[in-house]
């Protein structure tokens, strides 16, 4: 007998979100509470738009994973979940998120950038946040990043343009990005209208 994913039960999702922020609030302690490139979306606030797209999405990735909530989410609601962090130890405590709540999510190490796009600066309005140095996650998957049917981001201020730029030029023709930004929440852009706006 197969080993199926669990269902994703009010409950198991209330307590994914509430373990999730704990862990991260004792990252954040861990490193002497300074400021971290550390931002988590709106945990609670993803489960619409990963329902919503469910039915025409089977994979999903992450880009700057964190502590892994939204992949596991993913994970749980049956899509094919994989999560990209450039931070070792965000990585492994995603691991063990996702082991403790019966996940098998996939969290890899890396650069989420596409080797191809990582000296394309300028659209960015400001220095850098998004590291684009490190391992190509993709490589590490075995994957492209035009694989996935369900990309999202969590652009730093100044990079909005630039990652969506990144998104226009390397996604699938059926990939839809998912972004969130503090003032909009969730925002569901269909590549082909993405890419209409170039």
């Amino acid at each position: 007998m197969q080993n199926r994913k669990p269902k994703l039960t009010d409950e198991l999702f209330e307590d994914i979100c509430r373990e999730g922020f704990d862990l991260w609030t004792d990252f954040v302690a861990r490193r002497g509470g300074l400021y971290h490139k550390l931002i988590p979306a709106d945990h609670r606030a993803a489960r619409g738009p990963l329902e919503q797209q469910r039915e025409r999405a089977h994979s999903f990735v992450e880009l700057g994973s964190g502590m892994g909530v939204i992949t596991i989410l993913a994970d749980l609601m049956g899509y094919d979940a994989y999560g990209i962090e450039i931070d070792p130890e965000l990585v492994d405590e995603s691991c063990k998120l996702a082991e403790l709540f019966g996940s098998r999510a996939t969290f890899v190490e890396g650069s989420f950038v596409p080797l191809e796009y990582r000296d394309e600066t300028e659209l960015l309005d400001t220095d850098s946040l998004t590291l684009t140095e490190g391992a190509d996650a993709y490589d590490e998957l075995g994957m492209d990043f035009a694989d996935f049917d369900l990309v999202f981001g969590f652009p730093w201020p100044g990079e909005e343009d630039w990652l969506f730029e990144m998104v226009r030029r390397h996604a699938g023709t059926q990939t839809t990005f998912l972004s969130f930004e503090n003032r909009e929440g969730y925002v569901l852009t269909p590549i082909d209208e993405l890419r209409s706006q170039g």
